[in-house]
This record gives C-alpha cells, structure tokens and sequence, in this order.
C-alpha cells in the first residue's frame, strides 16, 4: 500500500475530491450541468484506477500483445472524449454571448471531428490519441478564456465554484498536451525532465483548485451556471 501511494499520491486527492463535491452538493444541484460533475469526478477516479491495474497487473491486460501488454489507453481515450464534451457543454450553457457560444459549438464539433480521425494514424487501443486531445485543450482553453471574458469585472468571483473549476483545467490543460507529446515521442526527454512528476502536480493543482472552489463557492440558486 505504501509503495501503491508513493507512486500514485494524486488517486487519492481524486477520493476527497468527489467526497467534498458531494458534501457541498446542495449549494449547487439545482444548477443545469454543474450537479453532473460528481459523477465526472468518479468516472475520473474509477478510470485512473483502473488504468492502474492495466498497466501494472497481467490479470486485467485489455491488449494482448507482450509489446503492449501495460497498454490503458482505450481506457483514457475514452474517458477524455466524456470528459471535454461535458466541460464544452459546461461552458456552452454558462456563456451567455451568442458568438462566443457559437466558438464552443464549432469547437466542440472540430474536436469529435478529430477523434473521429486520429484512430487512423494511431491506434485507439495501444497509444493515447494525442492529436485529438491536443485539440480538445485548445477548445477548452478557449471556451475558460471566453468564460474569463464574461465575468471580467464581476465581485466575488473567490465565492464562485466555476472559477475555480476554470483555474484547474485552465492549468492542467495548458501544459498537459506537450507532456503528451513528449511522452509518445521523446520519452528519453520525458523521463530526463521528470514529466511524469510534472504531470502529477498539475492533476494536485487542478483537484486542489477543485476542492477550494466546493469550499469557498456561495449556494447557485439559479437554473443556470452564471
């Protein structure tokens, strides 16, 4: 257990994570896509440890191939197309800009575009699809940044839930796509810069801005996120 936790200090963080949101569900279940998010954070949970027994246990290979017999990726492929397409939608119904609500729309749309394509140049099943998540940062990253636009001046923003949310992808997804990058092509760099580690840190960011925001966030009584 203790060599599990050394190498996976983050799995926890997710635990508390979930364990806060639904301690703090009645400040926001009456919102439209916001009370959806605890089962976004298990899924999470439920995911990273399940990549976990895949890549370190023979008993739970989902590729069988001794070259890529550790291989989880169909796990994350997966959960990533769950995971931008609830935060797109998120910003979407939040936004209230029509033009900028149309940015998240055809963004959202280049994005399924690209898993749509990406399986055709690497294998769903043995590498992470990183064109497709590479983009689906970009749009998110966008959509948080038109979200930034909309609140600009706005008090108390400290007490809001979604600017907190915003902050931890905004940091996780700024740097996570050439943490990929490195990962799938020059894994020597990546392991000489500690990427691993680095990418650590941004899921303890991400789940601690999560975490402040449950915490600190004032009840939603409206039926919309903003």
């Amino acid at each position: 257990m203790y060599a599990f936790l050394k190498d996976n200090y983050f799995l926890p963080l997710y635990a508390i994570t979930l364990v806060v949101s639904l301690l703090r569900y009645n400040r926001y279940f009456s919102t439209s896509v916001l009370k959806y998010l605890p089962m976004l954070i298990a899924y999470t949970l439920v995911s990273e440890i399940l990549g976990y027994f895949i890549r370190d246990f023979e008993n739970f290979q989902v590729v069988y191939q001794d070259k890529y017999q550790y291989a989880n990726y169909i796990i994350f492929n997966i959960y990533d197309v769950v995971f931008f397409l609830y935060f797109y939608l998120l910003f979407w119904k939040t936004i209230n800009n029509k033009r900028h609500k149309v940015i998240i729309k055809y963004g959202g749309a280049v994005y399924i575009i690209a898993t749509l394509i990406n399986p055709f140049f690497q294998n769903v099943l043995i590498f992470p699809q990183i064109y497709a998540s590479t983009i689906g940062s970009i749009v998110l990253i966008i959509s948080i940044v038109l979200y930034y636009h909309q609140i600009k001046g706005q008090n108390g923003k400290q007490y809001n839930l979604l600017v907190w949310i915003s902050s931890g992808l905004l940091v996780f997804n700024l740097f996570f796509p050439l943490i990929s990058i490195f990962a799938r092509y020059d894994y020597a760099l990546y392991e000489k810069l500690s990427l691993r580690q680095f990418h650590y840190l941004l899921i303890v960011i991400m789940n601690a801005c999560f975490i402040l925001g449950f915490l600190l966030m004032r009840p939603i009584r409206a039926p919309e996120d903003s």
